[in-house]
């Protein structure tokens, strides 16, 4: 089996939560979650079913965060849940 070394991790430039975290900890996260992804795919896994599966683990894992802590802070930050902006709207 492949041998994986992920790369380091940035920490978060600020201790509190604010505006643009998960913006900062997606970028943090995106190439240890590349090598990750190209771990499991390099077991045999399709791109497809690593990506259902990883999406389904997160979806657990947040789930379980909202059962542990107040469910409007985990699942109704605004960094989590915003989507696209309808024109015309402000944040």
């Amino acid at each position: 089996m492949m041998q994986v070394n992920l790369p380091k991790i940035a920490p978060p430039t600020r201790q509190a939560r604010y505006e643009q975290s998960s913006d900062e900890c997606q970028e943090a996260l995106k190439e240890a979650f590349g090598a990750f992804a190209a771990y499991c795919t390099a077991a045999g896994w399709s791109d497809d079913e690593v990506a259902v599966a990883l999406i389904q683990i997160a979806d657990e894992h947040l789930c379980s965060l909202a059962i542990l802590a107040d469910f409007s802070v985990v699942v109704l930050a605004p960094n989590l849940t915003s989507g696209p902006k309808a024109e015309g709207t402000s944040a």
